[in-house]
C-alpha cells in the first residue's frame, strides 16, 4: 500500500472526527518482514491501511492499537526479536529485531492541518520528509519538513543540520541520534510514473500489476476506444494522442514500456524516450524487430550506448505467453531495473 493511500485515508478519518493509529516500523535488522520506514494506519472502525509485515508481530501491533484508541497513552513503542524457530513458530518467514513505534493521532486542528499539509506537498511533488521525534523523556512528536520552504523544521540544532543536510540526496529512510533523543526521518518523494505506449492486451495486464507495485501509470494511445478511463481506471492519466509527439520531458522517475501495435510507432517513442531523458525504458518484439529499429535509430545517429539503455525483447523470461504472463515479466524486469539504481 503507498504512502498516498495511507495519508488519504488519515486525512479522511481525521476530517471526520475520528481518531487513528499509525504504526511505524522505526528500526529493523537481520531477516525482518519489512525495512524500518514502513507504515500501517489503523483506523477507528477496525480499517488496515498498509502492513507492516503480517503474522504475529503485526497481529500484536492491531491489538495494542485497538488499546491505544480507547485513550489513555497516546503512544507505544514495541520490540520483537525473533530468531528463525521463533519467526517459524509465530507463523512468520522471517525473523529479526523490529522496533515499532504506535501513535495515536487525534483530530484536532494542528494535526489535521500537518497531514493534510503533507498529503499536498506529496501529491505536488515537494518531496516533503515526515519527522518522527523521540526524545529521551517525553512523547514522540511529529513534524514537516517541506524542502525549499523558508522555514526549517522545529528541531533541536544537531537533527536540524542532518536534516537538511540530506534533503535531495537519497529517497531512503534514515535515522540520526544524539544525547536528545532519536529522529526518524522519510523522505515522501513521488511515485515512479510508468509510461505505457500502447494500450492493447498487454498494456491492460501491465498497468494493472503496475499500479498494484505502487507506480503511477499514464496510458498513451492514438485510438479513443483504447486508451479510455473505462479501460484504465486506476491509470493517473490516459492520453489519446499521435505516438510521434506522446512523451514530453521526462526525467530517471520515469519508465517507458513501448508496447504500441506497430513497429513505425515504437520507433517513434523510443526516439523520444532516449532523447527525453527516461530512465528505464523497455521494448516489446521479436529480436529481428529490434535490430531493424536499431539499425533506423543508428542512421539517425544514436549510439551504441544509447542503444545499450533500451530493454528489448522487453521483460524477464518467464515462458509465458499470455499478456497477463508478459505483463508480469516485464514489470518484473523492472524492479530488478528499479532496485539495481537504489543506493
Amino acid at each position: 500500500m503507498s504512502m498516498r493511500s495511507i495519508l488519504t485515508h488519515l486525512c479522511a478519518c481525521l476530517e471526520e472526527g475520528k481518531p487513528a493509529i499509525l504504526a511505524t516500523i522505526v528500526d529493523s535488522s537481520g531477516s525482518a518482514p519489512r525495512s524500518h520506514g514502513t507504515r500501517m494506519l489503523y483506523c477507528h472502525d477496525g480499517r488496515l491501511i498498509g502492513t507492516i509485515g503480517g503474522g504475529e508481530l503485526e497481529g500484536k501491533c492491531i491489538a495494542r492499537a485497538r488499546e491505544l484508541l480507547t485513550g489513555g497513552e497516546g503512544h507505544d513503542l514495541l520490540h520483537f526479536a525473533l530468531n528463525a524457530g521463533e519467526a517459524a513458530a509465530a507463523g512468520m518467514i522471517c525473523g529479526g529485531n523490529v522496533r515499532v513505534l504506535l501513535q495515536r493521532l487525534e483530530p484536532d486542528a494542528g494535526t489535521t492541518a500537518l497531514f493534510r499539509n503533507l498529503l499536498h506537498a506529496f501529491e505536488a511533488g515537494a518531496s516533503p520528509v515526515l519527522l518522527t521525534l523521540m526524545p529521551k523523556v517525553g512523547t514522540p512528536r511529529l513534524l514537516v519538513h517541506i524542502p525549499g520552504e523558508a522555514a526549517a523544521p522545529d528541531l533541536a540544532p544537531e537533527f536540524r543540520d542532518e536534516v537538511l543536510r540530506r534533503v535531495g540526496r537519497s529517497d531512503l529512510p534514515y535515522t540520526t541520534t544524539s544525547a536528545a533523543g532519536t529522529v526518524y526521518a522519510e523522505p515522501l518523494v513521488r511515485p515512479l510514473r510508468l509510461h505505457l505506449a500502447g494500450a492493447g492486451h498487454v498494456a491492460l495486464a501491465t498497468a494493472h500489476l503496475a499500479g498494484f507495485l505502487g507506480y503511477e501509470v499514464v496510458v498513451i494511445d492514438d485510438r479513443p476506444e483504447f486508451a479510455s478511463r473505462e479501460r484504465f481506471p486506476q491509470a493517473c492519466e490516459v492520453r489519446v494522442c499521435p505516438f510521434d509527439n506522446c512523451l514530453g520531458r521526462l526525467n530517471g522517475s520515469d519508465y517507458v514500456v513501448i508496447v504500441t501495435r506497430g513497429h513505425l510507432h515504437d520507433q517513434e517513442v523510443l526516439v523520444q524516450a532516449l532523447r527525453n531523458g527516461a530512465g528505464y525504458i523497455g521494448m516489446i518484439g521479436s529480436r529481428r524487430k529490434r535490430e531493424a529499429i536499431y539499425a533506423a535509430l543508428r542512421q539517425q545517429g544514436f549510439s551504441e550506448t544509447d542503444l545499450d539503455r533500451v530493454h528489448s525483447p522487453i521483460g524477464l523470461p518467464i515462458g509465458g505467453e499470455s499478456p497477463e504472463e508478459i505483463a508480469l515479466s516485464i514489470m518484473a524486469e523492472i524492479q530488478q531495473y528499479r532496485y539495481r539504481q537504489s543506493p
